[in-house]
């Protein structure tokens, strides 16, 4: 009993002990509890807020460019109308309202639609507006001014503007340039996309009271922000970390920032529109979005205050958590159904793919390419059943670096179950967990066929454009070389008695070979436009006899040509070396058509036209025309390719064995000529294509080219300075001119020809070549001549026989001696510019 007793004192005394001990564990293990939840709690929010703003920032990305490449698709159609129909271009045309409309209709997000001239004044808009004074002039507008001191620029996104046409507001231009026929400004055409739209859009957006949305132009200027969008539209905030740091860095991301007007720090995310000048970002302030967090932990804080309240207060904790987690994800539902919204409305492919290769996500352009009925059967099936399979092995690879963590881009051309073979860039992204597992990958294409189409169509002018720099460069040191021959023949021929006809004949037969290299060389220059039309009076029918050896040597021996001539046929005003290469052309493309064997008819004969022909130019004017008319007997076209076969790289041939240029050049020579073309073709029958080339009437004659005579040989003494670069030219033109009497000096660039011209002896014709060393061109040298000595006759020679060479100062008294030139040429030129004689 004794020892009873002070145990049960102890007893007594330890049970608060342990009681305490036991709250005091009990409320520490509550502390630690509560601290957990509350931490586990703050990161899952915080992680769920900021996938929530990323995901919303992408669908706000699609979005916005989906609208975009909308607005892009109306500019580029209603330029390409424009340009095919340049008489809608008139101030108030009803036609062009029309038109306008008609195109706006299926863009709801488009105010109104605007052509602008050259000069900034309104032509016509979808309103109809008939404004006048400065409201029809939009020259001071920063989408005007951009596209006219860079019409190659594309598209330009203008700050929101105030309206100065009814109906007034606020609207968001968008704008390109479009140009003339001959490649210049001729304006611009701009979309006003309508600003309350977007921004009922933005506010729709869920992201708090506190939260912002904002649409910038990727210079930094603001186009739209949520709320207060009055405010801030069209403000420069460039300096902005944003634009300083973050996107130079990567198109996307989530960073934390302070508000640029009331200094609240908010977690951003942003995006950059995908071949677009715009970034979108979502911003949220943190006190909004932990507010849930923050009441927890003040809830758990007082349940550990007393241990009697732990289950009650657990209990409610716990509800309300279910409660918060509830919120949140409908939240997340809206936001997915946002999503939803938007990747259904974006005009590229978007799958979702598990690790196990099934399905689980497919948008409606995925649905339309892989051919199935729904995203129900979709889901039935595996990515593999849907690769091409000459692609497969490409394919399996990157899937399996999707699958390893590794974010894969890049273009690929693939045929799809659609039947379609599309040129996609296609990016692969891994779909990791919280833990860092790939549970599935992500696969966005975009088609991109018409692109790549552009891209061919670039290079293979680009390839056409250095052939013919290549071809002009020959041509013009071939011509030097020429001139020096033919210049020496003709003084040899020059020296030769009469009666050595022998000499004279070989003599002549080396000219007539030189002629003809001459010509070859003009026709090389021509081809690399460095040469301009030279029409004169033509005999067609002489030239498509002459024609006929080379194309059958062309064509080959499988080929067999036949030549239908009218004898009474009319002369033409043409140039004949761009008619022998458009009628080259027309029997190449017979040919190929024919698949290498067959017949080709050439057919001459008269036209007089009351109205232009059938299928063909409709700004033809009537008269006399001659028609020649290059037939096959290939397979034919029909009607919808028949139409576009003067289109500019359009070709119906294999890849690489056809440019698309042929018939084009073919339209632009006859139309340049004053001429048309027409083309008829059927299916299994041949083609036959029509030049219609202006009549000269029966009579005319070409004038004849002056040859090796020249002028009789006069005794003057008169010294001619002669500038050029090219010993052996220099040399002939030496010779010539002492054959005829003149004394010559010959220089080699301008600093000595000025020299010379200083010196007492006078000098009574300066005769320059127009491109020489030394930094002055002959051009220059010229008017520096003409400037200290006004009333030194001036005479030009290249080897380039384009007249435009010759400034306009110098045109009316000056002539181009073409290289090679012959000795009456020469003779001819001299005499009538120390005569003073103007040319015409």
């Amino acid at each position: 009993m004794t020892r009873a007793e002070p145990e049960s004192g102890m007893d007594r005394r330890w049970t608060p002990r342990i009681i305490v001990l036991s709250g005091l564990v009990l409320a520490i293990l509550c502390d630690a509890f509560v601290a957990h939840m509350l931490s586990g709690n703050y990161w899952e929010t915080y992680r769920a807020t900021e996938a929530a703003n990323g995901d919303l920032a992408r669908a706000l990305e699609e979005y916005m460019l989906r609208n975009m490449q909308g607005v892009d698709l109306l500019l580029g159609t209603t330029i390409d109308a424009l340009e095919q129909k340049p008489f809608l271009l008139s101030a108030g045309n009803p036609a062009l309202i029309n038109e306008l409309k008609h195109r706006v209709a299926p863009y709801p997000a488009a105010k109104s639609i605007v052509v602008l001239d050259a000069d900034g004044n309104m032509l016509g808009d979808t309103m109809g507006s008939e404004a006048s004074g400065r409201a029809a002039n939009f020259a001071d507008r920063a989408y005007y001014s951009v596209q006219r001191d860079d019409p190659g620029r594309g598209l330009f996104i203008d700050v929101p503007l105030i309206s100065r046409v009814p109906p007034q507001g606020r609207f968001i231009a968008v704008s390109r340039a479009f140009l003339t026929a001959d490649r210049r400004f001729g304006g611009v055409v701009f979309v006003a996309l309508d600003y309350n739209i977007l921004r009922q859009f933005f506010l729709s957006l869920n992201v708090g009271q506190r939260g912002t949305v904002t649409l910038y132009r990727d210079d930094g200027r603001i186009l739209l922000r949520t709320p207060n969008a009055d405010k801030f539209a069209g403000r420069d905030v460039r300096s902005n970390l944003l634009f300083t740091r973050y996107l130079p860095q990567a198109p996307s991301g989530i960073f934390e920032g302070s508000g640029i007007t009331d200094g609240t720090s908010r977690s951003i995310s942003y995006r950059r529109v995908a071949g677009m000048p715009l970034v979108v970002t979502v911003a949220r302030d943190p006190v909004e979005f932990l507010a849930g967090w923050k009441n927890n932990a003040l809830y758990y804080s007082l349940i550990a205050a007393g241990l009697n309240l732990l289950i009650a207060g657990f209990g409610q904790g716990l509800a309300r958590q279910w409660r918060l987690r509830a919120k949140s994800e409908q939240a997340l539902r809206d936001n997915l159904e946002q999503h939803q919204l938007v990747t259904e409305n974006v005009p590229a492919l978007i799958v979702h793919v598990g690790a196990d290769g099934h399905i689980r996500y497919a948008n409606r352009v995925a649905l339309e390419w892989y051919a199935q009925p729904s995203a129900d059967a979709i889901r039935t099936r595996k990515i593999d059943d849907f690769i091409d399979p000459l692609r497969l092995g490409e394919g399996r690879l990157k899937i399996e670096a999707a699958l390893a963590g590794r974010t894969t881009r890049g273009e690929e051309k693939a045929a799809f179950p659609d039947g379609c073979e599309r040129w996609c860039e296609t990016i692969r992204v891994p779909d990791c967990g919280h833990d860092g597992t790939v549970r599935g990958y992500f696969v966005l294409s975009v088609d991109i066929t018409e692109r790549k189409r552009v891209e061919d169509e670039l290079r293979q002018a680009q390839k056409i454009e250095a052939i013919g720099q290549l071809a002009g460069g020959i041509a013009h040191d071939s011509n030097n070389m020429l001139a020096a021959t033919l210049g020496n023949l003709d003084l040899l021929l020059d020296a030769l008695p009469p009666a050595d006809v022998s000499r004279r004949s070989l003599a002549e037969r080396a000219i007539e070979a030189a002629e003809l290299v001459a010509d070859l060389n003009r026709r090389l220059l021509a081809f690399a436009r460095k040469q301009t039309l030279r029409p004169q009076i033509t005999d067609v029918n002489q030239l498509v006899s002459g024609l006929t050896t080379i194309l059958q040597r062309t064509l080959g021996e499988t080929i067999e040509i036949e030549v239908a001539q009218d004898p009474m046929l009319w002369h033409c005003l043409i140039d004949p070396t761009q008619l022998q290469n458009a009628l080259l052309n027309l029997a190449i493309n017979a040919r190929d058509a024919m698949a290498g064997s067959g017949r080709l008819t050439i057919t001459t004969a008269n036209a007089v036209l009351d109205q232009p022909p059938d299928d063909g130019d409709e700004r033809i004017v009537p008269g006399d025309y001659v028609t020649i008319a290059v037939s096959d007997m290939g397979a034919g076209m029909p009607p919808e390719i028949a139409r576009r076969a003067f289109e500019p790289f359009f070709t119906t041939k294999e890849v690489g064995k056809g440019s698309g240029l042929g018939l084009s050049m073919v339209y632009g020579f006859t139309r340049q000529s004053g001429g048309t073309v027409v083309i008829s073709s059927r299916v299994a029958h041949g083609t036959c294509v029509t030049l219609y080339l202006p009549s000269a009437g029966p009579a005319a004659i070409d004038r004849p080219r002056a040859g090796a005579a020249r002028l009789p040989r006069r005794e003057t003494g008169q010294r001619i300075l002669v500038v050029e670069d090219n010993p052996l030219v220099g040399a002939m033109a030496s010779s010539m001119l002492s054959s005829m009497g003149y004394s010559s000096v010959v220089v080699i660039n301008a600093s000595s020809a000025i020299a010379e011209l200083e010196r007492p002896d006078p000098i009574a014709l300066l005769l320059t070549d127009i491109l020489l060393p030394g930094g002055m061109t002959g051009v220059d040298l010229a008017r520096q001549a003409r400037r200290r000595w006004p009333d030194l006759p001036i005479l030009f020679m290249s080897g380039f026989a384009d007249p435009s060479l010759v400034p306009d100062e110098f045109r009316a008294n000056t002539k181009l001696l073409t290289k090679p030139f012959r000795l009456g040429q020469l003779s001819e030129a001299i005499v009538f510019a120390l005569a003073g004689t103007k040319v015409t």
